[in-house]
């Protein structure tokens, strides 16, 4: 079980991705990170996540796992904003639709690819989206 796990872009995967860790007790506590404080708000309400933070360094802080689900156009900016946060002992992870760029891109904005990243691809969505539309059972199966 983990303690507490960062979610960069609560819409429908990364909500998606912390009901289903709830549901199924695996984690003490989601924080939710993003732009839009009103989306955020809405996780909260919706208890997709159990708090949040417009400041990444209280968003990330005793972290042991970081979701990256925002548009891959957006990680070289995400990347490069979380790095001076985590650890070695962080797990980065994303779900984005490309490898080869988000791989490229954790080279260029760490020097190499940290052993701490796992790239990810969930291949799992709806014709929704938005943390609404975050349903706990997206990833079964």
């Amino acid at each position: 079980m983990m303690n507490r796990i960062c979610i960069i872009g609560v819409g429908l995967i990364g909500g998606s991705f912390a009901a289903g860790l709830k549901k199924s007790n695996q984690v003490n506590t989601i924080v939710g990170y993003g732009r839009n404080e009103a989306n955020l708000i809405k996780a909260q309400e919706l208890m997709v996540i159990d708090e949040y933070s417009l400041d990444i360094s209280e968003a990330l802080k005793d972290v042991d796992l970081v979701l990256i689900a925002t548009p891959v156009n957006s990680f070289k900016a995400i990347l490069e904003m979380i790095k001076p946060y985590i650890t070695e002992q962080v797990i980065v992870t994303d779900v984005g639709s490309t490898k080869a760029s988000v791989i490229n891109i954790a080279k260029q904005v760490f020097g190499h690819m940290p052993k701490n990243f796992i790239p990810a691809h969930p291949i799992a969505g709806k014709e929704q989206s938005g943390v609404e539309a975050a349903q706990a059972d997206l990833f079964n199966n």
